[in-house]
């Protein structure tokens, strides 16, 4: 929580001044797609960018009127030194679920230049969320929590 929500929030809030003066400006918020949906063993990371997630919606429209345009990237699997992701590069049907920190700079700009509020990387991955809310028993299923079911047994 500390690095994935708090620190964006202290910088962007010391910053705002700032900003506001120097507008139009902006700010970007580096995500994830866990903040919009997630997975058996990645609770607590995904509460913090769902906490980030949250708090940048509300950046955008309270920045709005001052000309400070907020926007929010989430990022799918990104290949860095760090994580490498070679499993997923290695087959050619997960291929496409991992950027490169280039992809992730040049989306960056994107979502500042096209002003707009919130951009997936790879863009595939915009349909995550939605299924998750259209089809939330398929969702649950695909990422092994199982459908949710209502049990009427003491």
């Amino acid at each position: 929580m500390a690095i994935n929500f708090d620190a964006q929030v202290r910088l962007t809030e010391a910053l705002l001044p700032l900003l506001r003066r120097s507008a139009p400006s902006g700010v970007v918020n580096v995500g994830s797609v866990a903040g919009r949906v997630s997975r058996p063993g990645a609770g607590a990371y995904s509460a913090s960018k769902f906490a980030l997630a949250g708090w940048t919606e509300a950046l955008q429209l309270e920045e709005r009127r001052h000309g400070v345009h907020v926007a929010l990237v989430q990022l799918g699997f990104v290949a860095t030194e760090g994580f490498p992701q070679r499993r997923l590069l290695a087959r050619p049907w997960t291929r496409w679920m991992v950027s490169t920190d280039a992809r992730v700079a040049e989306g960056i700009v994107e979502v500042w230049r096209r002003r707009r509020p919130e951009a997936y990387l790879p863009r595939p991955y915009a349909i995550v969320p939605l299924a998750r809310v259209l089809l939330p028993g398929l969702y649950r299923r695909a990422v092994g929590g199982g459908a949710f079911t209502a049990s009427t047994r003491s």
